[in-house]
């Protein structure tokens, strides 16, 4: 354990992967006390407090970001939860429905949700007649571009639609999750290690484009809005610090994870 401050109040970050390290970065750049937990201890460094067991950790705690393997999420959460500390919890919550209600009532938990802070969404039509969505990724995740991926899009999805049906799902190099959201239909691009990342919803046949990666708006073809600078995670960590997190962001998430789960029984078909 290295640098405490035991005056203040800290930000527990649980694993130092890809996500927990942008997590790292942008509380630096909030000037919030830090604590680090990781297993490796490769990772320590001289500038926050570090340690390999989360029974060690002596430092008060203010709230709690967990970013490790999907499948320790919730007994790692858990012991957090019941002392009321508030935790943030990277998406998958849970690798099944069941897992994830062992930890789904407490009033303190918040699922990742970084889409929902794009600029985009207010631009979201009001008729919708159908919806291309595109979300491929140069990088790799832990369990499939459904889970690590399209999870993303699933819960956009519930933003403007009541009723979230998938119908179909073709498996290749890159996957294709087809559904109605209402009536409406859509489905879904997704795939890891592509060549031409992309994060994108074509809206009735691309009369509107979301374009979340770029964080533009494209109507009939022409740009109408563009906000390069936003940062959709520090905006997220604000939310989340300020306390005024999305309360249903879990109830989303219960909800993908009934999806995936129905999306895994059906037939898969290859291409």
């Amino acid at each position: 354990m290295r640098g405490k401050h035991p005056m203040n109040e800290y930000m527990l970050i649980v694993g130092l992967g890809n996500m927990g390290n942008k997590y790292l970065s942008k509380l630096e750049h909030l000037r919030k006390p830090i604590v680090v937990c990781d297993i490796d201890p490769q990772k320590a460094t001289d500038k926050y407090p570090f340690y390999c067991h989360l029974d060690q950790i002596k430092e008060n705690l203010e709230a709690v970001i967990i970013a490790i393997d999907p499948s320790q999420h919730v007994s790692v959460s858990k012991s957090f939860l019941e002392k009321g500390i508030p935790v943030l919890l990277e998406k998958p919550p849970a690798l099944s429905i069941k897992e994830f209600e062992k930890i789904y009532h407490y009033p303190n938990l918040y699922v990742s949700e970084i889409e929902t802070f794009s600029s985009c969404l207010k631009f979201f039509p009001q008729k919708v007649e159908s919806i291309q969505i595109e979300r491929l990724g140069k990088g790799k995740g832990y369990i499939s571009p459904l889970w690590d991926l399209a999870w993303h899009d699933l819960y956009l999805l519930q933003l403007f639609f009541e009723s979230i049906r998938i119908e179909r799902l073709t498996v290749n190099k890159v996957w294709e999750l087809h559904g109605r959201a209402d009536d409406v239909p859509f489905y879904i691009r997704t795939a890891w290690q592509y060549p031409q990342p992309t994060r994108r919803w074509i809206i009735n046949g691309g009369q509107v484009i979301l374009d979340f990666a770029r964080e533009e708006v494209w109507e009939e073809n022409k740009l109408i809005h563009r906000e390069e600078e936003r940062d959709k995670l520090r905006l997220m960590l604000e939310s989340f610090i300020k306390g005024d997190f999305d309360q249903k962001s879990k109830e989303r998430a219960k909800k993908n994870l009934i999806l995936l789960e129905h999306a895994e029984r059906l037939p898969a078909t290859s291409f």
